[in-house]
Order: C-alpha cells, then structure tokens, then sequence
C-alpha cells in the first residue's frame, strides 16, 4: 500500500505562512470537531482525528515544519541526515596521515 502525500496545511486549513497561534487554533477547532468521543463509531471521523493530529505535531515544532517545508513528503527522512550523536568527532587514517571531520580539504589535495 503506498502512503499518498498529506499536505499538513491544507488538513488543517492554514495557509503556509501561518503563525504558531493560527496553526494551533486551527488544530483545537478541527479536533474538537473529529473527536473519536464525540464521533462514537466513526470510522471516518477517527481517520480525520488522526491525520489532523499528525499534521499539528509536525507543523507546532519549529524544526520538524522547517523540514517539512524543505523537502515536502520526504520530510522524515531529511530527520535521517543530522547523523548519530558523536559521529562529528570521527578520526581516520589515510597513508599515515590523520585527519578528522573537518580535515577533508587536507584529504583530496593528498
């Protein structure tokens, strides 16, 4: 089954310049609408409560909406690329010489 692109702003009804306030405005409006306790036995409605609640938790973080908004569908695998925590402190050894992270200039003029 392949997962279709969900644009965030559109589930919530806000504009892509939307502030933090109108974002979370919208998001209180639209759960208390869809609410699975107020939609007992709605299927369509729990779905709806669903996707609204996954579109706020990007959108409310500051850091998660920058990438969303960078790389769009692909936004969680952009979380991929900030690397393990330590690894800017790799070191390794090329014909005898060391060199770290940053020395990388020093590597391809060898």
């Amino acid at each position: 089954m392949a997962v279709s692109y969900k644009d965030y702003y559109k589930l919530l009804g806000v504009e892509r310049a939307a502030k933090a306030e109108e974002v979370s405005k919208a998001y209180k409006k639209l759960a208390r609408k869809y609410h699975p306790d107020l939609n007992p036995g709605d299927k369509q409605a729990e779905e709806k409560f669903k996707e609204i609640n996954e579109a706020y938790e990007v959108l409310k973080d500051p850091e998660k909406r920058k990438l969303y908004d960078q790389l769009g569908p692909n936004w969680q695998h952009g979380q991929q690329f900030q690397g393990e925590p330590g690894f800017e402190n790799v070191h390794f050894t090329f014909n005898g010489k060391n060199f770290d992270g940053s020395g990388f200039s020093d590597f391809f003029e060898t």
